[in-house]
């Protein structure tokens, strides 16, 4: 599926964990054991764990729309968040994530 935010068309796409883990052990230093999701800035992907359970898969899907919409909008450059700058990017968030989780997974 197909998304846009902040002038920018993202992809969700569902790999397997070796898959994740191979991209996500080559793009950050330390090393994983294992990878629900990796959002990738550059390229505008988002990827999903494909071997999770449904529940699993929602729950990591929210939590790299999150990633995607940090980087989207230019807010990764804050170098301590503080816990009221929290509150406002998860209440500012929610609308987004809520109506691309409804789209991908077709909960209505």
């Amino acid at each position: 599926m197909e998304f846009n935010i902040n002038y920018n068309t993202w992809k969700i796409i569902q790999k397997s964990k070796d898959e994740l883990l191979e991209k996500y052990n080559n793009e950050y230093d330390d090393e994983a054991r294992y990878a629900f999701g990796v959002t990738i800035f550059p390229d505008h992907e988002i990827w999903i764990n494909k071997d999770m359970c449904l529940e699993s898969q929602i729950t990591t899907l929210k939590h790299e729309l999150t990633h995607c919409y940090i980087w989207s909008y230019g807010l990764f450059n804050i170098p301590n968040y503080t816990e009221e700058m929290l509150c406002d990017l998860v209440a500012s968030t929610n609308d987004f994530v809520n109506d691309i989780i409804e789209k991908y997974f077709q909960l209505k």
